[in-house]
């Protein structure tokens, strides 16, 4: 691997553990937008990859943070194809919580290594639970359990959480997942959001439109009020109808896997 290159108190990957990223991160087509870095070491696809002080990249953990992306195609041992946007598969841990569709993932301390995100650097989140996990052990003769899982990292990058957007989302991921009872895909909170939104904005609408135009008319005809009114309620009714139907629709979307 490439422990050379990391600082002292990093925790460093085995020799069996190289061995299981290469099983686990088998190389599978996604759309993704990468940068090429110099490089002496191999590196397989799926590795968390940050960079040192004299810019070359390095397996990535909290105590190497610095992060740029993750490998996306096995490295060529001249350069490596890191992605920093895009769907890839990442290699991920279960030592910092469950990793299930829907969840953040951040730095692990097993280098190379992302696991559910807990503080500092968002990675991305996770479009699928992991299908199978393996055993591997590391230098210090800790057992941990690695598994492969197709994520969507960030469109900007790394992010530390504490921004307001971040903190925004993850406000609304842990809502959803409240409401779910489980880790909720983020495909589907956002089409939630926007169906909700999109009844609130065309019910309230509705109900001013036809609010104002009925007080108009009842001031130039009086004597119509009675008519004008019940025109109104009928409105009134059909804006509640439509902000039923699409708060249930939003929360069937996120209910529902």
């Amino acid at each position: 691997m490439v422990g050379k290159n990391r600082k002292q108190g990093t925790v460093f990957l085995s020799a069996a553990i190289g061995a299981f990223l290469v099983v686990l991160a088998a190389p599978v087509a996604y759309a993704y937008t990468a940068t090429e870095y110099p490089t002496t070491t191999s590196w397989t696809v799926g590795t968390v990859v940050a960079v040192n002080g004299d810019g070359s990249p390095v397996a990535a953990s909290t105590q190497a943070a610095n992060y740029i992306g993750v490998v996306a195609n096995p490295s060529t041992g001249k350069t490596v194809e890191v992605a920093g946007t895009g769907t890839v598969s990442v290699v991920v841990t279960d030592k910092d919580g469950a990793v299930e569709s829907g969840t953040r993932l951040g730095l692990s301390s097993v280098a190379g290594v992302a696991s559910a995100w807990t503080n500092g650097t968002v990675i991305g989140v996770a479009q699928e639970a992991p299908k199978e996990w393996k055993q591997a052990t590391l230098d210090s003769s800790a057992s941990i359990k690695l598994a492969s899982v197709r994520v969507q990292l960030l469109s900007d990058g790394a992010s530390s959480g504490s921004s307001p957007i971040n903190q925004f989302f993850a406000a609304l991921e842990k809502t959803a997942s409240g409401v779910a009872g489980k880790p909720v895909d983020t495909w589907r909170i956002i089409t939630a959001l926007l169906i909700g939104l999109g009844g609130l904005i065309l019910a309230f609408g509705l109900l001013f439109i036809s609010s104002r135009e009925s007080f108009f008319s009842m001031g130039r005809n009086p004597m119509a009020s009675k008519i004008i009114m019940r025109g109104l309620w009928k409105m009134v009714a059909l804006s509640v109808g439509i902000l039923c139907i699409t708060l249930t629709a939003s929360y069937l979307i996120v209910r529902i896997a």
